[in-house]
């Protein structure tokens, strides 16, 4: 069988190199300067740009659109990894790189977690199964024995129950008395143990995710997940690690030292956060915000930013032009030395921290999963144990905006998924709202800057955005099925405020 559509590409190539391109693809297109940088890092004031702006406000281009391109190009490379381990001709050959099933499995879960960022983002997508013979699932049909030019728009409520279903059975697929990746498994050097945490603490975060809309559905995978295994230290991180030379470097270390860039820089939100300070709404008006935390310095500062040009830490604000952001001398880089000049930064793909958390909020706000996530949080930063402990003794207890803020802390370069646990639980309840307004502090000048979130969408009014907009050649391509599909979203238009199937907040 051809796996490849085109007469000049290989049709029998080695699986493990599939794979190990194919991840680095989905890694680092999701965590680079556009996708992460103008889009979720902004979006979430994690980061803001200090050259431009309208990303920040919500204006997002075009181009960040078109990822959708590059992620089911990345979807058709592990569906070809799974025939090759499948096809009599190619899978004796395929064992050189490890076991069949094994191989099968891993590319399950790599699909299972590009599909869930696809769907987080966009809602209805043409969806791939692996396991299903559901007729609503015709994407990656272009090759093989049918064709389907034209694929349908599966629901969210189709998908996440699959993509569950699929975690289960490739968690049970893999056979940890056989060889898993040989070769070409950066994340876990074919440790098939590692790979089947890995795949129940998706299906768990997933989960919890669905909860409000299909509780008894989350409900039974939450507690079949955790009783498979879950994470349970740092040691079982899903991490992609990058290497030292520049072209296979990390991508922001390669935005800043090789594309030269310098766009962006910690927000004023998130050091405000960490300095246990509340925002300032005007230079002599009230509290816009109250901080969980009041008067206690968070150690993670230091690792997250650089002290700027004065020697202090003091955030970027959302700037309301590209001109003003560009004139802002006062803010804060991220760290040098552990992300933007790191070139071997290891980008995870979901932490023990994460999964500490909602632990917490699993079983009603408990407080020991919640110090575990803190203090996994601070480990793999590299905060110091005895900063640590005095930070654990000083936090307040665990309760839903305590718990849920410190999730968003520790989820520092994932946006993605502080985006979706905003959208889900409308925490953390500190970020800056659109028509806000707002001041950022310098302490140099002892001046208060005074700005306002004004969203450049027409329909951004009081709240983040729920989703991004489909890719517009989608209503060139597959025009009947797009419409369709924007036809099912809330107010039936393609924008930024219809909610995703599972935000009830």
């Amino acid at each position: 069988m051809d796996y490849y559509p085109s007469p000049n590409s290989p049709t029998s190539p080695p699986s493990a190199a599939v794979f190990n391109n194919t991840v680095h693809s989905i890694v680092f297109n999701t965590r680079d300067e556009w996708f992460m940088g103008r889009f979720t890092l902004a979006t979430m004031q994690q980061w803001q740009q200090s050259e431009y702006g309208d990303e920040d406000r919500f204006a997002y281009r075009e181009s960040m659109r078109q990822y959708w391109g590059t992620f089911y190009s990345n979807l058709e490379n592990l569906r070809i990894v799974i025939k090759l381990n499948e096809d009599p001709a190619t899978m004796d050959n395929m064992l050189a790189y490890g076991a069949n099933e094994n191989q099968i499995a891993c590319a399950r879960i790599m699909m299972a977690y590009t599909f869930n960022i696809m769907a987080d983002t966009w809602g209805d997508i043409p969806y791939y199964s692996y396991g299903s013979d559901n007729p609503n699932f015709q994407a990656l049909q272009l090759a093989g024995e049918t064709e389907v030019i034209y694929p349908a728009y599966a629901t969210q409520e189709e998908i996440y129950t699959d993509i569950l279903k699929e975690l289960k059975e490739a968690h049970d697929q893999l056979d940890a008395t056989k060889a898993g990746f040989k070769i070409g498994d950066v994340i876990y050097n074919g440790n098939v143990a590692k790979w089947k945490k890995f795949a129940n603490s998706l299906r768990l975060k997933i989960a919890l995710k669905i909860r409000s809309a299909n509780a008894s559905l989350a409900n039974t995978h939450i507690n079949e997940a955790v009783l498979a295994g879950v994470f349970t230290s740092n040691a079982d991180n899903a991490v992609f690690a990058f290497e030292s030379a520049d072209k296979n470097a990390s991508p922001m270390y390669r935005a800043w030292n090789v594309g030269n860039r310098s766009d962006f820089a910690i927000s004023n939100t998130l050091v405000t956060l960490l300095k246990g300070e509340n925002i300032r709404e005007t230079p002599t008006g009230a509290d816009l915000n109250t901080n969980p935390f009041p008067g206690l310095l968070d150690p993670r500062l230091e690792q997250y930013a650089e002290v700027n040009k004065d020697g202090n830490y003091v955030g970027m604000p959302i700037a309301e032009s590209s001109a003003q952001a560009a004139v802002i001398k006062y803010e804060s880089l991220p760290s040098r030395a552990n992300i933007i000049d790191k070139p071997d930064y290891g980008i995870v793909l979901l932490e023990f921290s994460e999964i500490a958390f909602t632990l917490s909020e699993i079983n009603a706000w408990d407080q020991t999963h919640y110090v575990n996530g803190i203090t996994a949080s601070m480990q793999k930063w590299g905060v110091s144990a005895p900063d640590i402990a005095a930070y654990v003794a000083s936090v307040p207890a665990a309760n839903q905006r305590n718990v849920l803020t410190q999730k968003y802390i520790a989820l520092y370069m994932d946006a993605h998924a502080a985006w979706t646990d905003y959208r889900r639980t409308g925490f953390p309840d500190y970020l800056v709202k659109p028509g806000q307004n707002y001041t950022v502090y310098d302490p140099a000048t002892t001046t208060y800057h005074p700005f306002k979130l004004n969203a450049i969408p027409a329909e951004i009014t009081n709240d983040l955005p729920k989703r991004m907009q489909y890719p517009a050649y989608e209503f060139t391509l597959n025009g009947d099925n797009y419409l369709d599909a924007v036809a099912k979203l809330a107010g039936g238009k393609d924008n930024l405020i219809a909610p995703l199937w599972w935000d009830k907040n």
